[in-house]
């Protein structure tokens, strides 16, 4: 699973197939860095993109619990309705509310109708990743 070198530890190339393996299983489309991010400025964010797992009723409140008790400080969830970035459960249009960042969401991930698009933030990129992550697993249990 790993291989441990005079310059650290990294993933072997069959931990990197199982990564792989994972991410395909949760449906995960892209993991991106947000520099910058007018909805989360001054912290880390990264931006994992899940393909059509938007659900009625997501209201982004559990994957927002998720992603705190994995050490980010946060989440937001968004849902591509149609054409547009939405913020779930009152969706909030992303385009008016940031115009930049959903520029760049739609640029990088070229989401599709009923994806998710969710956001962890935190201190630093890890914690901001893992609270993204807790947040995605968080849709398998619904």
């Amino acid at each position: 699973m790993v291989a441990v070198t005079e310059i650290g530890v990294q993933l072997s190339k069959v931990g990197k197939e199982n990564l792989r393996r994972l991410l395909r299983q949760l449906s995960i489309r892209n993991i991106i860095s947000l520099e910058q991010s007018d909805l989360v400025p001054a912290h880390s964010a990264m931006g994992v993109h899940v393909g059509k797992a938007y659900r009625p009723g997501i209201t982004g409140i559990v994957q927002r619990d998720e992603a705190i008790k994995a050490g980010a400080e946060g989440s937001i969830t968004i849902a591509v309705l149609g054409s547009k970035l939405l913020i779930p459960p009152d969706n909030k249009s992303i385009a008016e509310l940031a115009p930049k960042d959903n520029a760049m969401l739609r640029s990088e991930l070229e989401p599709a109708d009923k994806d998710l698009i969710i956001i962890g933030f935190g201190k630093d990129p890890g914690r901001a990743l893992a609270g993204a992550l807790a947040a995605v697993l968080s849709l398998q249990k619904a």
